[in-house]
């Protein structure tokens, strides 16, 4: 039997190029556009897909953070049942939502023995994600101000670990660090150092 899509299948991919137009990344649609502005057209959808997925892998591991802190201090039920509850949801919104990402990891870090390599690269994220989300052109900005150590002269070319993020290689080596973190932070959390949990009430 070959293999073909359903009809809502075929109904979301009517919809993710009808979004792609309207969000102009539809890049396949280059011929449209003034001959003179195409290098720079794809240029900016080359960079917004980019933005994009930084900020959606930062978005996943935060929440993956401010899920592990939640299991802490509200051990029990499942999440998804304690979300129907008063103290979870204000534990959520007037806690775990005021907490920065540098903040959760370093809670993080004092349950677990997490990997150099893995805060490394989490905070590598933070501060990326960082630039873009302040800067349409992160590459202008300075660089964060790191380990107690000033801030290099030189402004920040969109890096990402020695590669240009706004190419193949960047945008590769960072998806790559970014599975490397989520597989660490799903399956192989190492027990906590101590091993009682606290009341929080």
């Amino acid at each position: 039997m070959p293999d073909s899509l359903t009809a809502k299948q075929k109904k979301l991919i009517d919809d993710l190029e009808e979004i792609a137009q309207i969000v102009r990344v539809d890049y396949w649609n280059i011929l449209q556009r003034e001959r003179d502005s195409r290098t720079a057209v794809l240029e900016v959808m080359k960079r917004e897909l980019i933005r994009g997925e930084v900020i959606g892998q930062y978005t996943l591991i935060d929440d993956m953070l401010s899920t592990e802190l939640c299991k802490y201090f509200l051990p029990g039920k499942n999440l998804i049942a304690q979300w129907k509850t008063k103290l979870f949801q204000r534990f959520n919104y007037y806690v775990i939502e005021r907490l920065y990402l540098a903040q959760k990891l370093a809670f993080l870090k004092d349950l677990y023995k997490v990997p150099k390599q893995i805060s490394r690269n989490i905070e590598e994220l933070n501060a990326l994600r960082n630039a873009m989300a302040h800067a349409f052109f992160p590459e202008n900005l300075r660089a964060y101000q790191m380990k107690g150590r000033p801030a290099p002269r030189k402004p920040i070319v969109a890096r990402y670990k020695g590669q240009d993020i706004f190419t193949v290689e960047g945008i590769n080596q960072f998806v790559d660090d970014c599975s490397e973190v989520f597989t660490f932070l799903y399956k192989h959390l190492k027990r906590r150092k101590d091993k009682k949990l606290p009341f929080l009430l």
